[in-house]
């Protein structure tokens, strides 16, 4: 007897080829149902409430025949070093399952569900472990409210943080078509931990509340994400819960097509300083010259008293000048007509020596002239 127990045991342990068993406190299948989960709602992370959360992205659970929406949570994990690897749907044997998140010391496969925030179908780029503390990237999560000093930034990342692939489900009718590595094969295989028991309170409480349930005449869930796990489903808002949607990203429209340009021709290369250049700069410094307005000054005419005078004609027509009044000081203006026409002046010696040698001539006397003649006036008769 004892040998055929151990027999049994034996056989129980044996791995079939083909098949992954997942190890104790892995993921289990603890949903199925024929409807095909909703599309992922687009929303915007919850500000982290402290050092070691770690994000856990919201997803679509099946209950009371209905899919409800769970939200997002910043959660701390069982104990550091560990990370989450979410939950997925996936199509096996007609009907859609449900595969539960575990804790590992590395992300698994998590159908290629693109959830955002770092979780973009393949592994997790929103941080990483250095020992007992957890290094956040700030491109894809939202800590820009809170004092946390482990923060880097990876923009290899390539994309925004927000879900762009809206499908929740990998397999069946216009599911993701991704299939797990060996290197993610091999994960499976490794010591995890389930859910802890906020992440399952999270889960009770949005299965309870009917806002949370998929209803296509509505936008989405009442709640999309929470920065912490509250008691009770009335204080999500008071565990800083996201209630407001974001536009989905439109995918780009397309242009139409223009015209090739035609190729230019590049000129070869001239050595710097050469003759060539340099006749050039030549002809573009005088080009530009020329083309430069040119500022000439203010063309000033000369009166016919100021134009020069030249030998051999008549002298040009002076118009007389107003004579100054008695009293009045006025100064002449220069004729140069004039001063061309008066004779050389002669040094005062000569004038006086001419003076002296001419005889002083007598002037001649006024002539008398006698006073007009009146014929005499009669004298007046008055009548009486």
């Amino acid at each position: 007897m004892r040998r055929l127990a151990l027999l049994a045991l034996t056989t129980s342990l044996v791995v079939l080829p083909g098949c992954v068993v997942p190890p104790p406190a892995a993921t289990a299948t603890v949903a199925v149902t024929a409807a095909a989960p909703p599309p992922l709602p687009v929303y915007q992370q919850p500000a982290v409430p402290g050092p070691g959360y770690l994000w856990t992205p919201g997803y679509w659970a099946w209950g009371d025949s209905a899919y409800y929406w769970v939200p997002g949570v910043w959660v701390l994990p069982p104990r550091p070093g560990l990370l989450w690897t979410p939950g997925w749907w996936g199509w096996s044997d007609s009907s859609y399952r449900w595969h539960a998140g575990y804790w590992g010391a590395s992300v698994g496969f998590y159908g290629g569900i693109d959830y955002g925030f770092g979780y973009f179908g393949n592994g997790y780029s929103g941080g990483h472990w250095r020992g007992d503390q957890f290094f956040y990237n700030r491109t894809v999560n939202n800590i820009y409210n809170t004092r946390i000093t482990n923060v880097y930034v990876d923009n290899s990342v390539g994309r925004n943080a927000v879900t762009i692939n809206r499908t929740s489900y990998n397999g069946g009718s216009g599911g993701l078509a991704v299939q797990p590595t060996p290197q993610q094969h091999a994960l499976l295989q490794q010591f995890h931990l389930p859910p802890t028991a906020q992440q399952l309170h999270q889960h009770s409480l949005a299965v309870a509340e009917h806002g949370q349930r998929f209803d296509p005449a509505r936008s989405g869930p009442a709640v999309y994400g929470t920065a912490r796990v509250p008691e009770r489903a009335e204080r999500w808002s008071e565990a800083g819960a996201v209630r407001a949607p974001v536009a989905a990203p439109h995918p780009p429209q397309p242009q139409p097509l223009a015209a090739p340009a035609a190729p230019r021709l590049q000129e070869p290369a001239r050595p710097a300083g050469s003759f060539v250049e340099r006749v050039e700069r030549q002809q573009q410094e005088q080009q530009r010259a020329m083309e430069a307005p040119r500022h000439e000054p203010p063309r000033q005419e000369m009166s016919r008293q100021e134009m020069p005078h030249r030998p051999g004609e008549p002298p040009l027509d002076v118009r007389p000048q107003p004579q100054p009044q008695r009293g009045d000081h006025v100064q002449e203006p220069a004729r140069a007509v004039e001063r061309q026409a008066q004779p050389p002046r002669r040094p005062p010696a000569a004038d006086a020596a001419r003076r002296v040698e001419r005889p002083a001539q007598a002037r001649p006397a006024p002539e008398r002239r006698a006073p007009p003649r009146h014929p005499p006036r009669e004298p007046e008769r008055h009548e009486r």
